[in-house]
């Protein structure tokens, strides 16, 4: 990567230097998470004290990725940020975890930031984002060697780009994970592209409002997963294949500061557990842990946990499924 006249490492402009291999590359958005902890939320007129306050990197893939680099996986992430001081703030936040950054590039104007703020007493959070400024990443902008040598590509949107650079690891023999948020009008093309389709139950509920979990997750699969996982927060995870029933693993219990990032640290575990080619069951239960620990900090990736932390978890906790 090179470096500008300040030291700062900086992404190549095209995005198209030379990289080295990753095992998992993400690609989706990234964003300066500015986080406020607070007791309520302010009135206009009136003013607030939080309790913390915390400025992070953010973005789904992005935490998913960091998540992977804690727990030892070689990670890289392909993204478009600002040519300001947040995006090279992000870069070298990604670069400290680990996550090869050689795949983000720099666009004219500014980087996406989100306001956050978290109820200190639930940990639940609401966002507040500045309008897109930074032209994302498009179908044109995707190449094959930006995931060359990966073993799984985990996108966080089925848009353009992501539908163009699920065509191509496939074709490249790679295999491909979705999380599932937001709405697409491309999922009909996406889906038979994925092999583990995981997806909120935000994004379930404005798919298939008022649907059961076993219901959307037969959807996923007929569509073309081949996995299908639905994330309830507190309530757990529930996952089906077209060979398997549902699969139901509750959520741990921790002393929960923070949601953020708590699905995104999940993606990562699960991806952990399919490198690991571990059975269904087993990887839903280490992705459940990773993304339990991740709430006990404020902010979605300052307390991702690394290897060593989540099995002492896990043997701690042996009867959780």
């Amino acid at each position: 990567m090179a470096e500008d006249d300040r030291g700062i490492g900086v992404a190549h402009a095209n995005g198209r230097g030379r990289v080295k291999p990753a095992d998992a590359v993400g690609l989706g958005l990234v964003t300066v998470d500015e986080l406020y902890l607070v007791d309520a939320l302010p009135i206009f007129g009136e003013s607030q004290r939080a309790r913390a306050r915390s400025r992070q990197c953010g973005g789904p893939a992005a935490t998913a990725m960091a998540t992977l680099a804690r727990l030892g996986v070689s990670t890289r992430m392909v993204s478009r940020v600002g040519e300001d001081a947040d995006g090279d703030f992000l870069c070298n936040q990604l670069a400290q975890f680990g996550v090869d950054v050689s795949g983000i590039q720099r666009g004219k104007g500014a980087s996406r930031v989100a306001g956050v703020f978290v109820d200190a007493a639930s940990g639940d959070r609401g966002f507040l984002s500045t309008p897109e400024d930074v032209a994302p990443l498009d179908a044109a902008d995707i190449h094959a060697d930006q995931f060359a040598g990966a073993q799984i590509l985990h996108l966080d949107d089925a848009d353009a780009a992501g539908l163009a650079a699920a065509r191509l690891a496939r074709e490249a023999g790679q295999r491909v994970v979705f999380d599932g948020t937001w709405q697409s009008d491309l999922l009909g093309e996406f889906l038979p592209l994925v092999e583990a389709a995981i997806v909120s139950d935000f994004f379930a509920r404005h798919w298939m409002p008022q649907a059961p979990p076993e219901e959307i997750l037969r959807a996923l699969l007929a569509a073309g997963a081949d996995v299908a996982v639905l994330t309830r927060g507190a309530s757990g995870a529930v996952a089906a294949t077209a060979s398997q029933s549902l699969i139901e693993v509750p959520a741990f219990a921790v002393d929960v500061v923070d949601t953020t990032g708590a699905g995104d640290a999940f993606h990562g575990g699960y991806i952990y557990g399919m490198l690991q080619n571990w059975p269904l069951a087993q990887t839903l239960r280490f992705a459940a842990a990773a993304g339990a620990l991740n709430c006990r900090a404020l902010g979605g990736q300052i307390g991702l946990p690394d290897l060593a932390t989540v099995q002492e978890f896990l043997e701690k906790n042996p009867t959780q499924m």
